[in-house]
Parts: C-alpha cells; structure tokens; sequence
C-alpha cells in the first residue's frame, strides 16, 4: 500500500520501499493461509502475517509527513494527490470483484453485498459486511485498511493550515478518539472504525518522520537500528501464533511495526542499508499486489482444488501457500505495470493541468 505523493522532492527512503514490499508479501501469506478449509485448521494459527497492514498504517504516517514537510502543500493538492493515487484502483478492482463475484461466485469464499454496500464501499465508508458478519469489511476485504487511511488523509489535510503544529495535534486529537473508543465503546461501524486504536499507528509513523526529518533520528548509532529491527522481528514472531485483536492489536503488532520503520530508516540513514532493484520494485507495486491478491488467490484456490486432492500434508500446504505468493506477486506487479502506473501518471497530469489552468493549487508545479 503506497502513501507517496506523485514525484516528491526529497530522495526515496529505499528502506521504506523495501519495508512496503515485506508488508504486502505478509498480507499475502496471512491470506493464502486461510484460502482452503483443510488447510486452514491446520496453517490459521500462524496469523502474524496480518501485521503487514499495521507495518503499513506506520509507514503511512511516515511518508506523508516526509513529503509535506519537504515543501509547502495546500489541502487542495493534498487530497486530490491522496485520491488519485488511492481510489481509482480501488474503484477497479471492486467493481471488478462486484461483477465477477455475480457472475462466478465459486471464486469468493464470502462476499456477499447489494447497492448500499457497493456505494459504502466504493466512498470508503465503513459498514459491516453481509458475507462476514460481524466485521467491517468493504466488497474488496483489503479495502478495510483504506477506510482508515482515507480518515487519516482527511485529518491530516484539514490540519495542513496548522502545519507546524500537526506533529502536537494529531495524535492529541487521534488520542483523544481512542480514549473515547476505549470508554465508550461503539458498535456502529463509523464509529468503532474512526475510534480504533489502530489510529495510533499513523501517529507512530508521523512522530517518527518529525524525528527524522529534525536529523534527531539519525543521532543514534547504527547498532541502536539493528536493535530496533531485530526487537521488531522478535515481537512478531512472539505472536506468530497469538489471537490478536481488538485494541490489544496496536499494542501486540503495532509497536513492533514502528519499531521495523524507525530502525530501518536510521540503519539507512547511517549508510548501514543495501540496494536491491527487486524490494524496490515490488514496493512500488505493494499496492497493487495489496488489492488484486484476493482475486488472484480466489483464481489459484480454484485451479488448485480441481489439480490436487486435498489433504492436510505439510509438502501440500507449503506448496499452495509458496506458490499463492508468488503468483499474486506476478500478478500484483503486472497489474502495476499495465493499469495502476500509467492511469495514475494520466490522472495526476489531469489534476496539474486543471490546477494550473485555475492559477495553480498551492505549491503546485505547471505540467511539464
């Protein structure tokens, strides 16, 4: 799940790239795992994969403090660069899963929706699935995730008119929703979604970009990185096979995600990281390996079903699940490559052109 602008002005944080490509190969696993029933009772148990969403919800917070702060931004740049990049593959894809999942419905476990819960999901307004009682889940079930970040979006560009302060405000103010979350707790979708302690994890992620981008991050010496990442590695694998959920979930995978994000960044800042052309590349495309896994996956189980006869063996489960992954990256990467890059360069050309024409939004730049 990428959160750059288009084209930002400071040089790419290659660890950040690299960590978004792990985060979305995690989703991939924690979701291959529960693909067929046979091999979900045995494989549910090792659900750490899921944690690759919060590893992104801290890199989220991250990157768009990065980019603001490098130059000015008005509100009006910001959210018509936030949904350009985030909603027309979204959109896509979940109409695309609407259609198929009328038309073939043996290629999706649960989804099950009408009218009302096709517009809730395609305005990232969060509602309780039908297929899945009892979770908040658009049509496209990765598209939970974005339900959050468009909230962050859109309280993070209402408070660019403060930007100095918002490093104080956000998390006063995402603090205080959690608190209320906390003591009340709310069963309406809207609000258990907007009171999560999920919030707290783009608060993280932007705490950690101000001590970045105030050179206090890179004080301290590479060895304090190293232990940072393995601290990280450590929390998730101490709850490789834990229940979590609930608002125990920031505290269980939350703090190891931010403690990954904060010591790759200072591994890196301190000349301590390799390059790697693949990360890199499969971190542009995290986005699009996040959204079309599910249908990849759902087109796999299926092949799958009908060329091997199911039984709980472990050569038979490592090899679905190694062979899920690797074909929703191909599939992830091909889809970034054809649709997700070039209708997202198309689009933002269209946004600078109609915000030049109007005397340009502030800080924007004229097409080239």
């Amino acid at each position: 799940m990428t959160t750059a602008l288009d084209r930002p002005t400071h040089p790419t944080v290659r660890s950040i790239q690299y960590l978004r490509a792990v985060a979305a190969l995690m989703v991939v696993f924690h979701h291959s795992i529960i693909q067929i029933d046979v091999y979900e009772q045995a494989l549910r148990q090792f659900n750490v994969g899921a944690a690759g969403v919060d590893v992104f919800f801290v890199i989220s917070g991250f990157v768009i403090w990065l980019v603001t702060s490098e130059r000015p931004v008005g509100a009006g740049e910001f959210f018509a660069k936030r949904v350009v990049r985030v909603a027309p593959i979204y959109w896509l894809i979940t109409l695309a899963i609407a259609v198929m999942a009328t038309l073939m419905p043996s290629l999706f476990r649960s989804t099950q929706f009408g009218a009302t819960q096709l517009l809730q999901s395609l305005f990232f307004i969060p509602h309780h699935s039908l297929g899945q009682p009892g979770f908040i889940y658009p049509i496209l079930v990765p598209g939970w995730t974005l339900n959050y970040e468009m909230f962050f979006y859109l309280v993070f560009g209402c408070l660019l008119v403060v930007r100095p302060l918002i490093w104080f405000i956000l998390p006063l103010a995402f603090g205080l929703l959690v608190v209320l979350g906390l003591v009340f707790e709310p069963q309406g979708a809207i609000a258990q979604t907007y009171t999560s302690t999920l919030l707290l994890e783009f608060v993280a992620g932007v705490l950690l970009a101000k001590a970045y981008t105030d050179g206090r991050l890179q004080k301290l010496p590479p060895a304090a990185g190293l232990l940072m990442v393995l601290a990280g590695v450590a929390g998730f694998l101490l709850t490789a096979q834990a229940a979590v959920s609930g608002p125990a979930r920031a505290f269980y995978w939350g703090v190891p995600g931010a403690l990954l994000v904060a010591g790759v960044v200072l591994l890196e800042s301190r000349g301590r990281m390799f390059s790697s052309r693949t990360l890199h590349l499969l971190g542009d495309a995290s986005y699009s390996i996040y959204l079309t896994h599910i249908l990849a996956l759902g087109v796999f189980r299926v092949v799958w079903a009908k060329a091997v006869t199911l039984d709980v063996n472990g050569w038979q489960m490592g090899g679905f699940v190694v062979l899920g992954v690797v074909v929703c990256t191909l599939a992830g990467l091909v889809f970034h490559l054809v649709v997700e890059k070039p209708l997202t360069r198309f689009l933002n050309r269209g946004v600078a052109r109609l915000s030049w024409g109007r005397g340009g939004l502030k800080g924007a730049t004229p097409p080239g």
